[in-house]
């Protein structure tokens, strides 16, 4: 079970362009605010990342991919030095001044199945991939050079091309980030031998009437050393996890199928429609009867 793949075609992923263009003189890009995980790509020339909550600012230069999976505040400017809170922001001015310019792609990524993600939580607030000719990104970076050139092309059916490698785009960054931070929470749990021989099993059967001590088991390990490291490393035992996992392949079960409750009461472990109601209220928010109203408003 390659479950990545899984957790990253569970959340649903959309991404668009909002913004492509260049800056002279003093400006200032700031996205921050909107709720949505933010992208931008240095087309060209160089600039300054200022976050919230860090002191020194970081220099970006053409190629460079910023990620912001969780709206981190921050502002893109030409300016090291912070800028005060009445300078303009997002405003592109309408002549080259003579000076050197910076040109910015900008972009959304959506998730429509966001309730809980263990890899969307365990990323950082910022995700910075630098065309270096590091081995490890070639194609984040071959990426990031043709999204740029369909943008500035504007050939017919760019929109669509645009917003479909945007949305690799984001595969590639956070399979860069797995391969880079494999000691860091979650995603040293899918790359450790153990955990993610456990994590694979409860991806690929979780319906089975997994214990513990199953997935000790499966692991390898004694059943007090798995439920220590893996809660060591998800943040949440092996049971909550199985839990939340098989809750959000059910909501996406009443969002895709025409399947009864007790259909997919089965699907995910439950013998009783009333147990698997109460534990899908619990951490979906709403009961399956609303989720199946939630699905014929999608089809209207």
């Amino acid at each position: 079970m390659d479950v990545l793949s899984e957790i990253l075609r569970m959340l649903r992923l959309r991404a668009t362009v909002f913004l492509h263009a260049c800056f002279y003189g003093d400006w200032a890009v700031d996205t921050s605010g909107e709720r949505r995980a933010t992208f931008h790509i240095v087309a060209r020339g160089g600039c300054w990342l200022h976050v919230a909550g860090q002191s020194e600012p970081i220099a970006l230069a053409g190629g460079d991919l910023i990620v912001f999976p969780r709206d981190a505040q921050h502002t893109i400017t030409n300016s090291q030095q912070p800028l005060d809170d009445t300078f303009p922001r997002n405003q592109v001015s309408d002549r080259d001044d003579g000076g050197p310019g910076v040109t910015l792609v900008c972009g959304y990524f959506d998730f429509e199945r966001h309730r809980w993600n263990p890899l969307i939580d365990a990323l950082p607030d910022v995700m910075i991939v630098r065309d270096e000719g590091n081995a490890r990104v070639p194609l984040t970076s071959t990426l990031g050079h043709f999204l740029i050139c369909e943008v500035e092309a504007g050939e017919i059916g760019a929109d669509l091309v645009v917003d479909k490698l945007s949305e690799i785009l984001f595969t590639y960054v956070i399979r860069n980030h797995l391969q880079t931070n494999r000691d860091q929470g979650f995603i040293a749990a899918l790359a450790d031998i153990k955990i993610g021989k456990a994590l694979s099993k409860i991806h690929e059967a979780p319906a089975e009437n997994w214990t513990v001590e199953r997935l000790a088991k499966v692991a390898g390990m004694s059943r007090s050393g798995f439920a220590e490291r893996f809660s060591q490393l998800v943040k949440i035992s092996p049971m909550q996890y199985l839990s939340r996992w098989r809750m959000t392949r059910a909501n996406e079960l009443f969002l895709t199928t025409n399947n009864s409750v007790a259909q997919v009461a089965g699907l995910s472990g439950y013998d009783s429609e009333v147990a698997f109601a109460k534990a899908f209220k619990k951490y979906i928010g709403y009961g399956p009867g609303e989720a199946r109203k939630k699905k014929n408003l999608l089809l209207e």
